[in-house]
């Protein structure tokens, strides 16, 4: 599974330059204040790059000048804002990101969204989990009898970590309900993805909740 190590943190904001460097702790880090030299930047070592939306002069996801960059195979991008919204979310990730969030979350929800991405999953926060869900609900109904088969293959602990992460739990959530630590909450998602042979939140909320 290919690893994204490096981080780019491209933000004027020194504010939340801090917040986010002290959440990422020791990763290597580099610095980009301005969108047009973020946007020529072809990264050596697969990246995270986290983009504050806040900035002025950012492009429309749609914009042409963004092909390569969401293209890149050495890059994923985190889209981050200071006042989030269900509509840039999903902007955002239909346009490539690998995950919208709230930049100034604390250093916990920081770090899950970068594992999520790092082991080339995408973040859903909870909200948008719920509109999709929603929305997906409301073109294919659920069956009147839910399909539990999913959880033939699963051992008790991780039908439990299933339909709380189906619902849009976080991973600090989860171990807190279980009483269980944030690592062991991962090896069981992990072993969830393998045994449905899915690879992210959304398909699971979708197996769990009986939408096919």
């Amino acid at each position: 599974m290919k690893r994204y190590p490096a981080t780019i943190l491209v933000t004027q904001d020194k504010g939340l330059l801090t917040h986010w460097q002290k959440a990422f702790g020791t990763t290597k880090q580099t610095v980009v204040s301005n969108m047009e030299d973020f946007l020529r930047l072809r990264p050596v070592s697969a990246s995270i790059a986290w983009i504050d939306l806040s900035r002025a002069n950012h492009p429309a996801w749609t914009a042409p000048v963004w092909q390569d960059t969401l293209k890149s195979e050495h890059l994923r991008i985190v889209a981050a804002s200071s006042n989030p919204n269900d509509d840039e979310a999903m902007q955002a990730l239909d346009a490539g990101c690998a995950a919208y969030c709230h930049a100034y979350s604390d250093a916990a929800t920081l770090k899950q969204v970068r594992e999520v991405v790092d082991t080339g999953h995408v973040w859903i926060g909870k909200s948008l989990m719920q509109r999709l869900l929603h929305g997906v609900n409301r073109m294919v109904p659920p069956p009147s009898v839910p399909d539990s088969s999913w959880r033939e293959a699963l051992t008790q602990r991780e039908i439990e970590v299933a339909v709380l992460a189906a619902n849009g739990a976080s991973n600090q959530a989860i171990a807190a309900q279980c009483g269980i630590s944030e690592r062991t909450v991962k090896a069981h998602l992990s072993a969830v993805f393998t045994k449905l042979n899915i690879t992210d939140r959304l398909q699971l909320a979708l197996r769990v909740h009986g939408i096919h």
